[in-house]
């Protein structure tokens, strides 16, 4: 069938309408619901559509799943890398995801942390604080040594970031590693100029 007589793809473009609408009318939860049905529908039609794609990852940005958000806008962006609002949504949901993870109130042991992690390293966007967000969840769910390898990786890659060395004398301090505690934590006041306490929220203590 001609799929630019097709009535079933007249229906699915109804439902985005309709979606788009919830969406904007503060109901984003139903209107992710419903696109999410549409997309489901292309997919057994074979269609792609990125912005399809794209419409889903806004909806899930304003219901708050930022993880699902975030997967939809980066498919959205490789099926349609030249699209100024595909790249610029990606841009914002980046940034949010990124200071989720920076948040200082977020549980160091939250589930979620090594799933969102993955997702900006493989696209390319993550930051210190993304990766030491991965070091204290490691640190919180007791496994201290893979904490203390990606650590090692970061003040590596990142010498400049302070709070890369603050995270690595709370590790070695913890681990009762006085010499290692000591030069991270000499490193990191030499970055600031000032001396540095060993206190990292959200790095266990033993």
């Amino acid at each position: 069938m001609n799929r630019l007589s097709d009535p079933r793809i007249e229906r699915m473009l109804a439902d985005m309408r309709r979606a788009y609408e919830l969406t904007q009318e503060h109901q984003p939860e139903e209107g992710l619901k419903l696109y999410r049905e549409v997309l489901k529908q292309a997919q057994g039609l074979t269609l792609e559509s990125a912005y399809l794609l794209w419409s889903v990852a806004v909806a899930a940005d304003y219901s708050g799943d930022l993880e699902m958000a975030f997967t939809y806008v980066v498919q959205a962006v490789e099926t349609d890398p030249l699209t100024p609002p595909f790249r610029n949504s990606f841009e914002v949901i980046s940034n949010r995801l990124r200071a989720a993870l920076a948040d200082p109130a977020r549980p160091a042991d939250d589930a979620s942390t090594p799933r969102l992690c993955e997702l900006l390293t493989r696209a390319g966007e993550a930051d210190v604080a993304t990766h030491l967000a991965l070091v204290r969840f490691h640190a919180a769910t007791g496994d201290t040594g893979k904490a203390t390898e990606l650590v090692q990786a970061v003040t590596l890659l990142f010498p400049a970031a302070r709070e890369a060395w603050i995270c690595a004398a709370e590790l070695a301090s913890a681990r009762g590693d006085a010499e290692t505690a000591a030069r991270c934590t000499a490193e990191a006041a030499l970055l600031e100029g000032d001396p540095v306490p060993f206190a990292v929220p959200g790095v266990a203590r033993g």
